[in-house]
């Protein structure tokens, strides 16, 4: 695997494990440090989407167009 795909896979683990972790918070009332918690978790998975985004531009761009 190229170093990007290895990137890409490392990314979507980390959004995945974010994920879970909002689910197990989500029931019930929170306190204002997991709503915190929380929302420091959905910028992380922007962040990780926004990288991902990047990586893919960069690969497009590797790749020479077919046609």
């Amino acid at each position: 695997m190229s170093e990007s795909s290895d990137k890409m896979l490392e990314l979507l683990q980390q959004i995945s494990v974010l994920k879970e972790l909002d689910e197990q918070h989500r029931s019930g009332d929170r306190s204002d440090a997991e709503k915190h918690e929380s929302n420091t978790r959905r910028k992380k998975r922007q962040q990780i989407r926004d990288e991902m985004k990047q990586l893919a531009a960069c690969a497009r761009q590797k790749v020479p167009s077919e046609g």
